[in-house]
C-alpha cells in the first residue's frame, strides 16, 4: 500500500470566544499522533464505545480503528486533517464529492479493520451504510470526526477547529455537514450553526446519531 498522501501546508489563529488556537494542516506521517489525540478524545464517546468491542483492549482498538480512518479513508481521499502543534485536537474534513468510504479494501486493509472491531466488524459495516444512505448528495464539506483531547475539552479548542473549516466552507459557498454522537456536541455544532436534518438510531439496538447540516452564511 502506498503512504498516505500529505496534506498541503496552512496554518492560522482561529479565535474561539475569549481564546486563539494556532492551527495547522497535518501530513500522512503525522498519523500516529493524530489517532492517538483522536482515540483521547473519544474514549468515552458513546459510539465508540458501542461499536468497539469492551475490555482492556478497547482503548489500543480505538487507536488502531482511527489509524485506519486516516490513511485508508480520509487521507486517501484528498481530507484534510487540522490540528495544532502538540496535537491538542484534531479534526478530518473531506471536500465535496469525496465523503464515500471506499467500496471494498484489499485483504491486507480489511484486516486492519478487523484488528479494530474484532467480532463486531459487520456492525461497524451496518452503521456505515445506514450513515452513508442518509448523507446529503448535494455539494458539501463533511466534517468526518473533530475533537480535543480530554485536558483540552471545553477550552474552544473544537470550537476553533470547526471554524476553520466553516470559513472555507463559507468562502466556497457551501454547506457543511457533520453527525453529533452526543446531545452535548449536537448542541455545540447548533451554536455554530448548524441545524438538524433528524435523528438517526443506528442499526442494532445502537445509539441515536444526530445529522446536522449548516448552510452557507454571507459574509
Amino acid at each position: 500500500m502506498s503512504p498516505p498522501p500529505s496534506a498541503k501546508s496552512q496554518s492560522g489563529v482561529v479565535s474561539a470566544g475569549s481564546l486563539a488556537h494556532t492551527l495547522r494542516v497535518a501530513s500522512g506521517d503525522e498519523v500516529p499522533q493524530l489517532a492517538r489525540t483522536l482515540a483521547d478524545a473519544f474514549g468515552e464517546d458513546p459510539v465508540c464505545r458501542w461499536l468497539l468491542p469492551p475490555g482492556p483492549r478497547f482503548r489500543a482498538r480505538l487507536r488502531i480503528m482511527f489509524t485506519a480512518e486516516l490513511q485508508l479513508y480520509v487521507l486517501r481521499n484528498g481530507g484534510t486533517v487540522w490540528t495544532t502543534s502538540a496535537y491538542d485536537g484534531a479534526l478530518c474534513v473531506l471536500a465535496p464529492g469525496t465523503w464515500q468510504m471506499p467500496a471494498s479494501f484489499e485483504l491486507t486493509e480489511a484486516l486492519r479493520w478487523a484488528r479494530a472491531f474484532g467480532m463486531r466488524l459487520a456492525r461497524a459495516g451496518r452503521v456505515q451504510q445506514e450513515l452513508q444512505e442518509r448523507h446529503p448528495q448535494a455539494p458539501h464539506f463533511y466534517v468526518r470526526w473533530v475533537g480535543a483531547r480530554v485536558a483540552r475539552q471545553g477550552q474552544g479548542l473544537g470550537t476553533a477547529l470547526l471554524q476553520a473549516v466553516l470559513d472555507e466552507a463559507d468562502l466556497a459557498g457551501l454547506p457543511a455537514y457533520i453527525e453529533a454522537s452526543s446531545e452535548r456536541s449536537a448542541a455545540l455544532y447548533e451554536r455554530l450553526g448548524f441545524e438538524h436534518t433528524g435523528v438517526v438510531t443506528l442499526p442494532g439496538g445502537g445509539p441515536m446519531v444526530w445529522p446536522m447540516l449548516r448552510p452557507v452564511v454571507t459574509r
